[in-house]
């Protein structure tokens, strides 16, 4: 579920928006696992290395970190609801770089969230020009009540209006919204996704069978019916009612079940597949074992 903010195109043809990275969709999808929030910290700014860039899904860390400072602000974009706009401040005393990227990151230090943004120059303190820059990350988030974003305002980085903003709206600002965003899609070309809606199915080793693909063999007579080897995987037939999709144009987050918690990084939740079969209108996960573990669905 790679997904990409607000997109403008320039005069020259270049594309400007925020993804959410791989490690920032994992975060997410484990607080809304385990009914907590994830806390975003920090917004950064890069000079992007030098000149403008694509933002990646799979990237860490900003291509060329040239600030990183505590959040001063957010609200909620009024042409999106469920983007927001989270704000960070540059003083004075920083300064003499290109800015050409922003990234948000959580208590861990993982990048969240990652865009790239037309040249803002920064001045230098000495320079005669130098002041507070303000810049703003637009963040579309799957589920916006898994996020809690923590603002540390200043006197010297937080305006009247900022908060004026804090203050009054703060009752329902990452409730969660229905509808549709823009992202780009595996081919790297804009469609609308909804995010809307999520379901959790639970499942044991004990769940997965053959797939059904295998037919056994007739036994003979006098001789048991033949056992299932493997060699062909295991499945899991989920119904409609448990994973609620319509059809097969959804995401889905994957976890095994170790030790007692649920993660994302082994080879039997890196290796499941999730398809949907219209006929039946279920969901079957595929695995070449059998384990624990849970399937988050969204979209």
């Amino acid at each position: 579920m790679t997904t990409q903010n607000e997109v403008a195109v320039n005069g020259g043809g270049k594309q400007y928006g925020t993804k959410l990275t791989v490690l920032g969709e994992a975060a997410i999808a484990g607080n809304i696992l385990e009914g907590t929030k994830l806390d975003v910290v920090e917004i950064a700014a890069g000079d992007g290395g030098g000149g403008w860039y694509e933002p990646s899904a799979e990237q860490t860390a900003l291509v060329g970190e040239v600030w990183r400072g505590e959040i001063a602000a957010y609200t909620l974009n009024p042409l999106n609801p469920k983007m927001v706009d989270i704000k960070g401040v540059i003083p004075s005393s920083d300064g003499g770089f290109t800015i050409r990227e922003l990234g948000v990151f959580d208590r861990a230090g993982t990048l969240i969230g990652v865009c790239n943004t037309p040249d803002m120059e920064k001045a230098r303190p000495d320079s005669g020009a130098g002041g507070k820059l303000d810049v703003i990350m637009h963040l579309v988030v799957t589920d916006a009540n898994a996020l809690n974003i923590v603002v540390k305002p200043s006197l010297d980085t937080v305006s009247l209006e900022d908060v004026t903003g804090l203050l009054g709206g703060k009752q329902d600002k990452l409730e969660g919204w229905p509808g549709q965003v823009p992202v780009f899609n595996e081919n790297g070309d804009l469609e609308a996704q909804d995010f809307s809606g999520s379901a959790v199915f639970a499942f044991t080793a004990e769940d997965w069978g053959p797939p059904a693909s295998w037919v056994p063999e007739e036994p003979a007579e006098g001789e048991e019916p033949e056992a299932y080897d493997g060699s062909l995987g295991y499945e899991i037939a989920i119904p409609a009612e448990a994973h609620r999709r319509k059809n097969g144009d959804f995401g889905f987050h994957v976890f095994h079940q170790v030790d007692g918690r649920y993660i994302t990084n082994t080879w039997a939740a890196l290796g499941t597949g999730a398809d949907y079969d219209g006929e039946a209108g279920t969901v079957i996960l595929s695995s070449s074992d059998p384990y624990p573990g849970k399937i988050l669905f969204v979209g």
